[in-house]
């Protein structure tokens, strides 16, 4: 029995060490995630930035008319602290901090024929909500292999970022794991347009069915007509995303839908062949792709190889399916 006694002591004196152990560990982490400034104001980087958690990606984005002169990549992340207080109360916490790390495109390297990858570290902007400091949201700007930044001085940025951000200073708008939480829960601000994505797209069509969704589209049509968000290619690859799953009738409205908004794309009416090919009505298929073949050769959009392709596709559907 004293052999037991002092065997569980030990136990109990090693749970202890290693639940001590672990909560010096996540303080260390936690306090990793705060603001800290040196004695002069400037902030100091974390280190550890790149643990946190992943918004999203840019390239080459530009808040004013026309295009960058230099389109860069740019990586956002955001404290972990500060997304769970975001779900938690619809609010980013104090002491939340954004880091947006900027990197300059390549496009030539290795394997890679077209398309662009990051390549050079140019620097880092941070974003920092904290009521200690003379303004609660503060900017600041780090050179490539800097420490400390420098608050960046004058109204643009915090006036920017209070005009244009969704949800407080923030630009949720871009952030697609955190926008469609934002809109269930009514956090964008009054006033601001969000175009309609995908996401929610389907999420109404699961909802509310096939006609409240083609009203959303519409409607969201006219509200943000520059937006490319359900533009022809994304309505395209949804439709094929439905055949894949064995949903024909879905497929086919979608695809539908993207002839009515695209009614002169050859491509658009020979997806829509397929989608009635996959629902076994040939008679509609010939249809479409009979109108498929009067609008291949004046299709702007497609390159010659294209026209050639959807040309030989159409054809040969319509002979097949005038056999049966």
């Amino acid at each position: 029995m004293k052999k037991l006694s002092i065997v569980a002591t030990l136990l109990l004196a090693a749970l202890i060490i290693a639940l001590s152990l672990n909560h010096n560990v996540a303080a260390n982490s936690a306090s990793a995630n705060l603001p800290s400034y040196a004695a002069d104001g400037k902030l100091v980087l974390p280190a550890n930035y790149r643990d946190w958690t992943f918004l999203t990606s840019g390239f080459g984005m530009n808040y004013s008319a026309g295009t960058s002169f230099r389109p860069m990549f740019t990586n956002v992340y955001v404290t972990p602290e500060a997304v769970q207080g975001f779900k938690s109360t619809g609010k980013w916490p104090d002491k939340s901090m954004f880091i947006v790390e900027i990197y300059s495109p390549a496009s030539h390297g290795s394997i890679n024929k077209g398309g662009h990858y990051q390549d050079t570290f140019a620097g880092l902007d941070v974003e920092v909500k904290d009521s200690s400091r003379e303004q609660e949201w503060s900017y600041y700007n780090f050179g490539a292999g800097e420490t400390v930044g420098e608050a960046i001085v004058g109204p643009g940025c915090n006036n920017c970022h209070s005009k244009n951000g969704a949800v407080e200073h923030t630009f949720v708008q871009f952030y697609p794991t955190l926008l469609d939480f934002a809109i269930e829960k009514n956090l964008i601000k009054s006033g601001m347009s969000i175009p309609l994505n995908q996401s929610r797209f389907l999420k109404i069509m699961e909802s509310s069915g096939w006609e409240k969704t083609e009203q959303a589209y519409n409607e969201d049509k006219k509200k943000n007509p520059d937006s490319d968000l359900l533009n022809e290619s994304a309505l395209n690859a949804m439709g094929y995303m439905f055949l894949r799953q064995k949903k024909t009738q879905p497929a086919i409205s979608v695809f539908e839908l993207a002839t009515k908004n695209y009614p002169n794309s050859a491509n658009a009416y020979d997806s829509l062949a397929d989608g009635y090919i996959a629902a076994s009505q040939p008679q509609l298929a010939i249809a479409a792709s009979q109108k498929e073949l009067s609008l291949v050769s004046a299709d702007p959009n497609l390159t010659a190889d294209q026209k050639k392709q959807l040309l030989g596709l159409a054809q040969k559907r319509i002979a097949d399916n005038q056999k049966r």
